[in-house]
């Protein structure tokens, strides 16, 4: 395969891998949640036959028994089950919705709804859409609105929400015609996509200022056909998630000063936006906040930013350079995706933590310099990043995870830190340049296809507490000459080493107890094989087309030998054979050994 298929193969699996894919899951006392590795929170998932009596527990294990605090309920949670009688929610619960719970039993108990909503542990699940009172007061004390409660309503005209509510979620107040005023203070700190889409308030001309809708100080909605260049004229503290998103038109945006978050998905899809001009006191970037917006070139984040959610930059493809404050520890999920004019990226002294799939794909990201604080990084971090050529991973991290660097056609050069423990499935698979690789002597496992097609590998050195190659491990590495392994490795996965053509020198564990299929297959240049005393099973064709193989010492204890294993082993004339009687051989073990 190509170079250029590889790496058009990859983005498409990338892509896939990180925008459709389902989130990890956990079950646990009959209800299943989806996980958050890098918050370490939970959320209920659809539970779509649970019944009874139920309580959501604050916290949750996973089967590795870490802690996972549970902060929401999916749209779909509950949806539909008559027959569940009761729910506790923990007082951990931050976002749910109001269709978490429809069709339910306790949905549908009349008794627990007062004066017209139905109020759960400090949380407004719905409000009737027919509630007698144009004015209303959310009860105080309240924790949590969920998404849509007000949706539809008819009749109110007016919402008081209390300073213990910090959120105002999506559809809130979708298509609450009546609505025209809703008051809340300093206390509401983010605001949902289309919370007030086809509101009175929304629908209401006379609270549009020059394209823009305001609501108590709060940036909400924008219209299609905003000018070319947009200033802000009224202070605003927040812009509700979404609210320039698709906008075609707008090419450069000054935000107000009194700002310190760019919410989710802000100026997703802005296709024309070229500059964005940020508050000083900006502290947050939303995930997805600048999602595909292709033109843009000009952005510098403030000193004051900590955190940079998944997604902020994702497919911003023009985006030649950017510096992230010294004091952001995280960089989320998908952040720089496809970001394909970058050049030089300056990690921050503080970065902790690399997401998953942060830079896959910046084709143009030559110089990379991992902190020393970095702890870990997500799979597929720096996938497809063509023109890096070195990589030196610092002392903490302990994981090179999946498909970490895969792709990276032009590295050369990789040095691994002492304490690494593993380096996880296709973690170098396609680095086509790189010469050589020392494994430390902590490093325990080596996964599936970890330097597949590493077509110029010419030296591994394996570490002293390697216990197992995986499937593929170093397959189609042509160039690498010799492999000496510890005595700790105990197995050798299908296909580790296939097509080695030019493995010459071959040393094994003396623990060794198991080779798979086809782990060297077609290793045309190997001449002599001395396996270990204790192997018991060699896989199906696990030396077949070694044309050059002329000595084999058979161990006396070898229990199964594998269809085809030596097949077409055309110059092997010194054969060794002390098998016993009970030991299982396949068919066509030899044959091709014209000798």
């Amino acid at each position: 395969m190509s170079m250029h298929r590889l790496f058009t193969t990859l983005v498409i699996t990338l892509v896939s891998a990180l925008t459709f894919a389902g989130e990890p899951t956990a079950y646990v006392d009959d209800l299943v949640y989806t996980l958050d590795y890098e918050h370490r929170t939970a959320e209920v998932a659809a539970n779509p036959k649970t019944s009874g009596d139920v309580i959501i527990p604050a916290e949750i294990k996973d089967g590795e028994g870490k802690t996972y605090t549970v902060v929401s309920l999916s749209a779909d949670a509950f949806k539909g089950c008559k027959t569940l009688t009761s729910i506790v929610l923990p007082q951990t619960i931050r976002q749910l919705y109001r269709s978490s719970l429809e069709g339910t039993g306790v949905y549908a108990n009349r008794e627990l709804w007062k004066d017209g909503a139905l109020y759960i542990d400090g949380c407004l699940i719905a409000v009737d859409k027919t509630i007698p009172k144009p004015k209303y007061e959310v009860a105080g004390g309240t924790r949590v609105i969920a998404g849509g409660a007000f949706q539809g309503n008819k009749v109110v005209t007016a919402v008081i929400i209390p300073a213990s509510v910090s959120r105002i979620d999506v559809f809130t107040f979708k298509d609450c015609k009546s609505l025209q005023k809703v008051t809340f203070g300093r206390h509401i700190r983010s605001i949902g996509r289309d919370a007030f889409l086809g509101s009175g308030i929304y629908l209401n001309e006379k609270k549009w200022k020059k394209g823009i809708l305001y609501v108590d100080s709060c940036l909400i909605a924008i219209n299609k056909e905003l000018p070319a260049k947009v200033q802000y004229k009224t202070p605003y503290r927040l812009i509700a998630e979404g609210a320039f998103a698709q906008n075609t038109t707008i090419q450069s945006v000054e935000l107000s000063p009194l700002l310190e978050s760019i919410p989710a998905a802000c100026f997703y899809e802005c296709t024309n936006l070229r500059s964005v001009q940020l508050p000083a006191g900006l502290k947050e970037v939303g995930a997805f906040a600048f999602y595909r917006c292709p033109l843009l070139k000009e952005v510098q984040l403030p000193a004051g930013v900590r955190k940079v959610g998944a997604g902020a930059f994702y497919e911003c493809s023009a985006l030649p350079s950017l510096t992230l404050p010294a004091g952001v520890d995280t960089i989320g999920k998908a952040c720089f995706f496809g970001c394909k004019a970058l050049t030089a990226f300056p990690m921050p002294k503080a970065l902790k933590h690399i997401g998953e799939g942060a830079f896959a794909g910046c084709i143009h990201l030559e110089n990379l310099k991992l902190p020393e604080a970095l702890e870990s990084m997500g799979k597929q971090c720096f996938a497809g990043c063509t023109a890096l050529e070195q990589v030196a991973i610092p002392a903490k991290v302990v994981v090179v995870p999946e498909e970490a660097f895969a792709g990276c056609n032009h590295i050369y050069k990789v040095t691994l830190p002492e304490n690494l423990y593993a380096i996880h499935n296709g973690a170098f698979t396609g680095c086509g340049l790189l010469v050589r690789i020392d494994i430390p002597d902590r490093t325990f496992a080596i996964g599936k296809n970890a330097f597949a097609g590493c077509a110029s590998l010419e030296q591994v050195t394996f570490g002293e507490d390697l216990h197992t190659i995986d499937d593929g491990a170093f397959a189609n590495c042509a160039r690498i000459e010799q492999v000496t392994l510890s005595d700790e490795v105990t197995s050798i996965g299908a296909g580790a080493f296939g097509g080695c053509y030019g493995l010459r020198k071959l040393e094994l564990s003396k623990r060794l107890r198991f080779i798979d299929r086809e782990a060297f297959n077609a290793c045309r240049g190997l001449r002599e094989v001395k396996l270990p005393k204790g192997l018991e099973k060699i896989g199906a064709r696990t030396f077949a087309q070694c044309k050059q193989l002329r000595k084999v010492e058979l161990p006396a204890k070898l229990q199964e030998l594998g269809e085809e294993a030596f097949r077409d082993c055309e110059m092997l004339t010194s054969f060794e054979l002390a098998l016993p009687d009970d030991c299982i051989v396949g068919k066509n073990a030899f044959k091709g050994c014209k000798e």
